[in-house]
């Protein structure tokens, strides 16, 4: 290569790799939907996207206030656990035992054999454990300080 070539920039074929710290929403939108269609061109269409997948259970007091909940999705033989919550004045009473168990008999009946959710050493990983869901991962100072867990379960 001269010293012309190189001074001219990159060839039309060539990629420049960049960071782009505040990328912008077209750019984005490109990324999602160019893996979601090789994804999709793989496997067929993403079942998290398909309500029916979709899982929410919520703990409602008696005048109907949401106390608590889960979420999460089941695909294929897994149900993925996204989030359990239980406020504050409610824990220690049974609601989050309810909650997961309500998630686990529905992932059953859906077909699922595994359960998989993360947790982090200032949630619950004692709750899980002690409800049959054994570590597989840990991630060190993720965040910086703090331990993330990867728990799953065998359901059926």
């Amino acid at each position: 290569m001269t010293l012309a070539e190189a001074l001219a920039g990159p060839e039309r074929d060539e990629l420049v790799v960049t960071l782009e710290s505040h990328p912008d929403e077209t750019t984005q939108i490109v990324l999602l939907s160019g893996l979601a269609a090789y994804n999709e061109s793989r496997v067929g269409p993403d079942p998290v996207r398909q309500p029916q997948n979709h899982l929410c259970i919520a703990a409602r007091d008696g005048d109907g206030r949401v106390r608590g909940g889960l979420q999460g999705v089941t695909i294929g033989a897994w149900l993925a656990i996204d989030l359990v919550w239980v406020e504050e004045a409610f824990r220690g009473q049974g609601a989050g035992s309810r909650l997961l168990a309500k998630a686990e008999a529905v992932a059953v009946e859906r077909g699922c054999k595994w359960s998989i959710l993360a947790t982090f050493e200032f949630q619950a990983p004692e709750f899980y454990l002690a409800r049959d869901y054994v570590e597989y991962a840990r991630m060190e100072d993720f965040p910086a300080g703090h331990t993330r867990f990867q728990l799953r379960k065998a359901l059926a």
